[in-house]
């Protein structure tokens, strides 16, 4: 029986792409680098944002590693000028996330974007007081796949992990659901292809902001 959730936030409760390549680009501008497309930060995306711009700026610098720090030190003065610039949830989410509350859902959020970033957009996108805690990339703490972080606010969500599920679009989210020992949920809308989600431990994958609802739920 599930009786909490985890949530991923980007690709998975809005869609960032946007705001991502604006923040990125900022930065490849002040660099002289070239720019970045949307498939391109959807290629690079899920593993923390220094992997990111890692990945964002020209290969033959990728192993700099002084150089990628550089970079991600202007990128997150960058990005904090646009994150926010998220309108909107998915479409149903505002109405799935009023379910499993009233189903008696307990909520979190947990991201590998930086923390201050995904705090602010849960605060503006998210009814605060559904959820037990927002939490994204904290200095010393791992991120996902690892499974400490996850089991961390399971604990504060005060259930079991096998009493948790973990709702994300990507193979890291399927993996970090498996090795925390949650349900994985993957989602079809996300940035990563479905079949994905499958190879790497999915449990269900939900085509619908409703179908997250029925699975948890167990309608």
């Amino acid at each position: 029986m599930i009786k909490a959730v985890i949530f991923d936030f980007d690709g998975t409760l809005a869609d960032t792409l946007e705001s991502i390549k604006e923040g990125i680009n900022l930065t490849m501008e002040k660099f002289g680098y070239p720019f970045s497309t949307r498939d391109d930060v959807q290629a690079h995306i899920n593993h923390g944002a220094r992997n990111l711009i890692k990945l964002s700026i020209p290969s033959e610098l990728q192993g700099d590693e002084a150089k990628v720090d550089e970079v991600y030190a202007v990128y997150n003065e960058m990005y904090q000028k646009v994150y926010l610039n998220v309108e909107e949830l998915y479409d149903g989410m505002d109405a799935a996330i009023k379910a499993l509350n009233e189903g008696g859902i307990k909520m979190s959020v947990l991201s590998n974007k930086q923390d201050p970033m995904v705090v602010g957009l849960c605060k503006k996108n998210l009814p605060e007081k559904m959820f037990t805690e927002f939490r994204g990339q904290r200095v010393g703490a791992p991120t996902k796949p690892d499974p400490t972080v996850p089991l961390e606010i399971c604990a504060l969500m005060g259930v079991d992990p096998s009493e948790c599920a973990l709702v994300g679009d990507s193979d890291v989210d399927m993996k970090t659901a498996k090795n925390a020992g949650f349900t994985a949920i993957g989602v079809s809308w996300g940035y990563r292809p479905p079949e994905l989600l499958l190879e790497n431990g999915a449990d269900f994958i939900a085509k619908t902001a409703d179908d997250i609802v029925k699975i948890v739920l167990n309608k």
